[in-house]
């Protein structure tokens, strides 16, 4: 019961920030980011705040049918600037797309750089051994 009383406090709190000080963020996400840097710091979870956020992750599809219903509500009253969204929807998925793969290719590219310096210089050591 105390994990849940945690995660709800932490929830009313990031709500009561974000009425407070008007942020264009979702409460629940700055609560999601004080959670994380909470544990990050603390180091670890305690049994209760786990098994509570345990259980809530087996709903987690049955909450997001409220968001469903918010982006529909989104696309009917904004539906003057339905290009501009499509547009923006759009350009999201090519940067999503396309910024790990070149993250891939420079990582992959610089890996073969570094090992090939390191065959040769591994190489030159040998010759001097010999």
């Amino acid at each position: 019961m105390q994990g849940y009383v945690f995660i709800f406090a932490i929830l009313l709190g990031s709500e009561y920030l974000v009425e407070q000080t008007n942020l264009n963020i979702p409460g629940s996400i700055i609560g999601l980011l004080v959670l994380f840097v909470y544990f990050s710091i603390k180091g670890n979870i305690s049994d209760e705040i786990g098994e509570s956020a345990g259980t809530l992750l087996k709903y987690l599809p049955l909450m997001l049918v409220p968001i469903g219903v918010g982006i529909k509500e989104l696309f009917v009253t904004f539906d003057s600037q339905l290009i501009a969204m499509l547009g923006a929807s759009f350009i999201a998925l090519l940067l999503a797309v396309f910024i790990p793969v070149a993250t891939i290719w420079i990582i992959k590219y610089l890996l073969d750089k570094f090992s090939k310096k390191e065959l040769v210089s591994n190489e030159n050591s040998i010759e001097e051994e010999s």
